[in-house]
């Protein structure tokens, strides 16, 4: 049996509402997009401010204060929308919108889904469990989420997620050479269904 209660920052023996720092109902200090906190020279970074609770995200809220206090002050957590990642058996990733998110917001979309099972170096390791899903906006081509849930799937959403950042449409992954075989070759086929 797993029990997952959620997490609390630990903020009590800091004391930041001595120093006027704001803190929300759970206990996180309460930030701006630019992680300001109510006091504006004092910025909060990290699982201290309650969000996603991963290391990257404290990595890029360290970049976020360092560009702050250089005076450029030109990134906010506006900037990104990460992929992530949950290390189980097989390990899942996902960056985007889901397919039901997606339509949602009224758009029209193309969806590929590939099992892992083909996947041919899924198959030379042994671990062919799990299934690999992409949408595509469809008059655009436009990459709008990817889940993948397979072997190596953490390092594999970092691609896509590159793609997406960098504008590629589905056509990018879809005739990208990659090595062979790795799993990453799955993008070839998995956008590769998109019709």
């Amino acid at each position: 049996m797993l029990l997952a209660t959620g997490r609390r920052p630990h903020t009590e023996g800091l004391h930041p509402e001595a120093a006027g720092v704001r803190l929300d109902e759970r206990g996180a200090i309460v930030v701006n997009e630019r992680l300001q906190t109510s006091v504006p020279h004092i910025w909060a970074l990290g699982d201290v401010k309650g969000g996603p609770q991963f290391t990257y995200i404290s990595l890029d809220d360290f970049r976020i204060v360092r560009d702050a206090l250089s005076g450029k002050n030109t990134r906010s957590i506006n900037d990104r929308d990460p992929a992530y990642a949950v290390f189980m058996d097989p390990p899942l990733a996902r960056v985007g919108l889901t397919e039901e998110a997606a339509r949602a917001q009224g758009r029209d979309v193309r969806v590929a889904v590939l099992p892992a099972g083909a996947v041919p170096r899924a198959r030379v390791i042994d671990q062919t469990e799990g299934l690999l899903k992409a949408v595509v906006d469809a008059q655009s081509g436009a990459i709008l989420g990817c889940a993948l849930h397979c072997a190596e799937a953490g390092e594999m959403i970092n691609t896509v997620e590159a793609a997406i950042r960098a504008g590629k449409d589905y056509t990018f992954l879809r005739d990208m050479i990659f090595t062979h075989p790795s799993m990453t070759e799955a993008l070839n086929d998995l956008f590769g269904k998109i019709s």
